[in-house]
Order: structure tokens, then C-alpha cells, then sequence
């Protein structure tokens, strides 16, 4: 028998339930509600592309050189500032620069919990924070959520109970529910982290992707507000559902010596996140492209969200539930009496796809919930998926 080098952490690990339907995607014909991927028609490449073709041959240069950990210190400015238009108050030298805000969530693991160390998430969350804290060794708890977000009452309780050191949290238009976190409940959840001594990671990165109004501000917005929520509050963003994924860019604000230590972690990570996309991203938002593109991000993905609703409407009536969605790129839905693993396995013969709940509950999964994700779809691509969706699930209840 040949011996396994491989970590026990990592032998029978799942992979991401997401990125192990992507090989369906492939399939000629496919319509896909299951990445949370933006459209790349809906990416200002053209700009972007400006960003870099402006770069003088000593810039260009500069560009491709190793960088400091902490990030280049032009895309730091740049990120304070759009920092601060969402109110967190944030200086260029509290920026750390990330491959992703996903690269965020790892450190942060990482760096901050031992094994046996417990963690509260929303009960849904997404599966790949799931990954991380599991990676590290920790015991994920849930909390509940209703229509304005976490449940605060079961959170208080979780905080007595378990004595957490991490709640990981995504506010607004979460994934995979897109839902957000009332404002009162905001405050709430910030004096309750203080009380209890338990870190805040609060991922954002869908917050400017809003149909009608703005959401509430970020948790972290109320870093100054509440004595001694500094100490426990930690802010993770990203470009790459703005801007352009391919970027990799992030990024985290939080407590000095927390970041002092994901910078120690990168260093051994990946050194620093790519200099010359960094270079990139801080032209461009230094020319003031993003804040004009992003009106055309939020009505582009408000069309598709609403045209996927009413679609759904008119294929399912009451046969499914589903809340109207407010901004970012989720629905995310519930068939009374029907298996969505076995619903997708049938979509995926009908030419459709999307992902099952159960990827992103840590336990106790209830095998109706469902998530769709409209961003990558056309309005003539949404009308046929919807149709399809619905072709697929009369021949379930058929067999």
C-alpha cells in the first residue's frame, strides 16, 4: 500500500461544491445560474486597459518589480478613499493590500484561531469561510437569520454560550441569500462584540452593487462609535466583483497588531498581491472611472435581477418562496417538498444549473433551499433558464 504524504487536514477534504459543478458549465447550450461570478461584458476592460496603456516605460518598470506586503502605497491611498466614501474613516497606512478578499479569510484563520477554537456564521454563509476555519482546526456554530439579517437574540446567546473568538458575517447582499443586516442590528452586533470580547470579519464585497437605495453603513463604520469596538472590528473588501476578478485585488482594515500578522502570513503566502494589476487598479480609480461605471454595474445586474424574479413568478407561482432581491448578484430560494440536489441533477439534463443550499449551511441543512445567481446571464439567457428551471422540476415530481 503506498503511504499518503498528504496532511490529514487536507486527504478528504471536499472541494468547493460551487467549483465542482463548473464542468457542467462547459456543456455546449448550458445556462448556469451557479457562479457568483460577474459578466465579463459588464467589465470596463477598456478602461482598464487605458490604465495601463498611459504608463510611461519607467512606470511600466516600477510596475513589475516586488512590491511591499502591505500593498503599493498608491493603490492604499486609493482604497482609504473609497474606504471612506462607504464612512470607515480609514488612512492609507491602515490598508492592507489583498490577493482578494478571499486571501482575507484565510489569513485571518490563519492568524487568529487555534484548534478548538470556536466561530460564529450565518446560517447560510459561504462555503469557502466555512473551508477556512475548518482548515484551522475551529467549531463553527450558526446563527439563524430572518428577513433583516442575523438573528440578535440567538447571537447573544451563541456569545454567552460558546465564547467565540471570530463571528464572520456578510452584511449586504449577502451570499448566497442577499439579504442585509438591519441598521439597528448593526449597532447591536458591534456593542454585543464588545461585551463579549469576540472579532467582527465583516466581508463586503457586494456592498456597491445596490438597486434602489444604499444600504446601510458597514459595521465597521461603527469603529469609533461604540467604546472598544477598534479592538474587534475587521473590514474585508474587494474589487473583484466591481472592478474586475482577475485582478485579485482586496483588501482589510482592522486592529494594527491583527494585521501585523497577516502581513507576517503573506510574507510566507504569496510575498504581495500582483504590482502591476495593483498599478492598474489605482489609475483607474484615481481617474475616476470606477464611481462612473458603477451606475451601469447596478442597473445592468437590477435588470437581470428583476427579469429573473418576475421569471420565476410566472414559471412557479407559490411553488417556490423567494424574497425580491435589493442589490448584489444572489436569490436565493426554497421548494417546499423537493430535494434540490435531486432538482439540479435534472436541471443539468434540461440545460440549467444552479447550487443547492446545502453548500452553505456548517450543519443541519434543510435540502429545499436553492441559490441562483443572474449576473452572468442575459435577459434572453434568464427567460429560457427560468423556463428550463421549471421543465425540470415538473419532470422531477414526475419520476
Amino acid at each position: 500500500m503506498t503511504a499518503s504524504f498528504v496532511s490529514s487536514r487536507y486527504a478528504n477534504a471536499p472541494g468547493s461544491p460551487i467549483r465542482e459543478l463548473k464542468r457542467f458549465s462547459e456543456r455546449p447550450g448550458m445556462i448556469s445560474f451557479a457562479g457568483g461570478y460577474p459578466d465579463p461584458k459588464l467589465m470596463d476592460a477598456e478602461g482598464l486597459q487605458a490604465s495601463l496603456a498611459q504608463l510611461q516605460a519607467e512606470e511600466f518598470a516600477k510596475a513589475l518589480e516586488y512590491g511591499g506586503t502591505e500593498g503599493d502605497l498608491s493603490l492604499r491611498v486609493e482604497l482609504a478613499l473609497l474606504s471612506n466614501e462607504r464612512h470607515l474613516d480609514a488612512r492609507p497606512e491602515d490598508v492592507l493590500v489583498l490577493s482578494g478578499s478571499q486571501q482575507g479569510i484565510d489569513l485571518l484563520a490563519r492568524t487568529l484561531l487555534n484548534p478548538g477554537d470556536a466561530v460564529l456564521v450565518e446560517a447560510p454563509t459561504y462555503p469557502a469561510a466555512l473551508s477556512a476555519f475548518r482548515f484551522a482546526g475551529a467549531t463553527v456554530h450558526q446563527i439563524p437569520m430572518d428577513q433583516e439579517g442575523l438573528d440578535v437574540a440567538v447571537l447573544e446567546f451563541a456569545l454567552a454560550t460558546y465564547r467565540p473568538k471570530v463571528l464572520y458575517t456578510v452584511p449586504t447582499f449577502g451570499n448566497p441569500t442577499g439579504l442585509t443586516l438591519a441598521a439597528n442590528r448593526r449597532r447591536a452586533v458591534v456593542e454585543l462584540a464588545v461585551r463579549y470580547q469576540c472579532l467582527v470579519i465583516e466581508d463586503d464585497p457586494y456592498g456597491e452593487l445596490y438597486f434602489d437605495k444604499p444600504p446601510p453603513a458597514p459595521i465597521h463604520a461603527a469603529r469609533n462609535a461604540v467604546e472598544g469596538a477598534d479592538e474587534v472590528l475587521i473590514y474585508l473588501a474587494s474589487l473583484s466583483k466591481t472592478m474586475a476578478p482577475g485582478l485579485r485585488i482586496g483588501w482589510m482594515l482592522g486592529p494594527p497588531a491583527i494585521r501585523r500578522a497577516c502581513v507576517l502570513a503573506k510574507q510566507v503566502d504569496d510575498m504581495h498581491a500582483s504590482t502591476l494589476t495593483q498599478t492598474a487598479a489605482a489609475r483607474y480609480l484615481k481617474s475616476g472611472a470606477f464611481q462612473r461605471h458603477l451606475p451601469i454595474l447596478r442597473e445592468s445586474y437590477r435588470d437581470r435581477a428583476m427579469t429573473l424574479f418576475g421569471a420565476l413568478q410566472v414559471q412557479f407561482g407559490n411553488r417556490i418562496e423567494m424574497p425580491e432581491p435589493q442589490g448584489g448578484m444572489f436569490m436565493w430560494g426554497r421548494a417546499p417538498g423537493v430535494s434540490a440536489q435531486e432538482w439540479l441533477a435534472a436541471a443539468i439534463e434540461h440545460g440549467v444549473m444552479f447550487v443547492p443550499g446545502s453548500a452553505f449551511f456548517a450543519e443541519d441543512a434543510d435540502p429545499a433551499f436553492f441559490r441562483l445567481s443572474f449576473a452572468t446571464q442575459d435577459v434572453t439567457g434568464i427567460q429560457e433558464g427560468a423556463a428550463r428551471l421549471a421543465r425540470s422540476m415538473r419532470q422531477l415530481k414526475l419520476r
